[in-house]
């Protein structure tokens, strides 16, 4: 089954942000909008009590609703290909296992831990993990796949001898518990979902169940003392996985939704045709509009000016959907279905949003969890009206939503170390410095540079897969 454009492009926007917010140096002066709501400048000191959200604050979640899209996609193959519980269950505990060990790899051999190495040493030594990262995901064209597992189990084995040697060499402590908690979550949503998506495949009221549960159970877990409380605090290593990882599985399972409607709409039309029917002008005004509400609610949410939002949302909304009852081609079917799917988190988002201080990303709330889904959900609705209409596509973009293994680590552990050793990396970061404008720069430039590099890789059909 082709890839569905809109997922990937939603995906390495989430990617570029990571990259973006990664790379740019925390001065005073700078806007607290470049940050995480609750990390406001001068002094960047976390700030549980402050509510609102970012551009940033959107990187995870939409990471996360991305990957829950696409699992209908992957898993409905797998079905059509006979695939098993037993072998479904296998390969998500694989998937599982790869993750936590990724994340666990790469929470003890950061570049900034060999402090003690000289600059091109400490270079080396991160390229030439960054190659056994290559060689454990990579998935070659030309290789059959019985080899390819091979050489893959052997990057890996190489990996955890690589990582032992951090103590003895360079005099890095290694602790199973310093771990990446993007991947080590991802690795427990990939396993969650895809199972939660499995049992409940045929059977979305289920599922929508399952949210609710998990929402509650959340909320719930407040109220100190309480059995749900002691719930939410158990795990059977916390280094691994803890319970309370589940409740980002509101923002996946809601993405499994928006998933099943792609795959329902690619087996009764071609997903790719244009939609030449309907008036270009129309679907134009459409995918802007979307784009602005999500633009404005995020204004209105970090301004905290949360009345006049819900209130100007609420027509910006109506508008849309007079907007789209007015396309008639065969994809605007689901164009209105994942708007509709988008209404009904963002309700639950934004009244919930006086809730638990209002809405937040540390400690992640609610409304958080709705609201940035919809939010997600908006932005394919977008791409594919982009995709389907006028054959729009962000290739250059995509090619991060598609390969986004690759393009996670490609910061740290590619161009920072290559940019070293061509003795650039301490002047861009004396420039950087300098002011506002000069920080955000070399955030920029870095996230053009994983886009690039990640392109050429994946033009090659050089994929990282777990």
């Amino acid at each position: 089954m082709k890839r569905v454009a809109a997922i990937d492009l939603l995906r390495a926007l989430a990617i570029i942000g990571m990259v973006l917010s990664g790379s740019i140096f925390f001065l005073p002066e700078m806007p607290a909008y470049m940050f995480h709501a609750q990390t406001p400048p001068p002094t960047f000191v976390f700030n549980p009590d402050v509510a609102g959200i970012t551009w940033v604050d959107l990187v995870f979640p939409f990471f996360l609703f991305s990957m829950g899209a696409s699992m209908p996609l992957a898993l409905r193959r797998r079905e059509q290909n006979g695939a098993t519980l037993g072998s479904v269950i296998g390969s998500a505990v694989h998937r599982f296992v790869w993750l936590a060990a990724f994340a666990i790899v790469l929470g003890n051999t950061g570049m900034y831990l060999l402090g003690e190495l000289e600059s091109w040493a400490a270079a080396l030594v991160t390229l030439c993990v960054w190659s056994l990262f290559f060689i454990m995901f990579i998935r070659l064209p030309k290789m059959d796949k019985g080899r390819n597992t091979l050489l893959n189990w052997g990057g890996f084995l190489a990996l955890v001898g690589v990582t032992m040697l951090y103590k003895p060499l360079f005099g890095v402590d290694i602790d199973i518990e310093h771990n990446n908690i993007i991947i080590l979550i991802l690795a427990n949503m990939a396993l969650f979902g895809t199972l939660i998506w499995w049992f409940t495949r045929n059977n979305p009221i289920a599922r929508i169940v399952i949210i609710a549960a998990f929402a509650m159970l959340k909320m719930a877990s407040g109220v100190e003392g309480s059995w749900t409380a002691n719930l939410w605090q158990q795990t059977p290593a916390a280094w691994l996985s803890q319970f309370e990882f589940l409740k980002y599985l509101c923002v996946v399972l809601c993405g499994t939704i928006v998933g099943d409607m792609i795959y329902r709409s690619m087996n009764d039309s071609n997903l790719s045709k244009e939609s030449s029917s309907d008036k270009g002008l129309l679907s134009i005004c459409i995918a802007l509009t979307t784009l602005a509400t999500i633009v404005f609610m995020m204004w209105g949410l970090f301004a905290r000016e949360v009345e006049i939002t819900v209130y100007i949302t609420a027509a910006l909304c109506l508008l849309l959907w007079f907007m789209l009852k007015g396309l008639h081609s065969e994809q605007s079917l689901l164009y209105r279905q994942i708007f509709l799917a988008a209404m009904a988190m963002l309700l639950i988002g934004l009244i919930t949003e006086p809730m638990e201080g209002g809405i937040k990303k540390d400690h992640a709330t609610i409304s958080y969890f709705f609201t940035t889904s919809a939010m997600a959900a908006m932005v394919i609705l977008s791409a594919l009206i982009f995709e389907m209409r006028f054959n729009l596509r962000l290739k250059f973009l995509e090619a991060c939503g598609a390969n986004p293994m690759f393009a996670y680590v490609a910061a740290g552990y590619l161009i920072t170390p290559l940019l070293t050793l061509c003795c650039l990396m301490e002047p861009l970061n004396d420039f950087s410095i300098q002011c506002t404008g000069a920080s955000i720069t070399r955030g920029v430039l870095f996230a053009l540079l994983v886009v690039t590099a990640t392109y050429l890789f994946t033009r090659k059909n050089y994929y990282w897969k777990s």
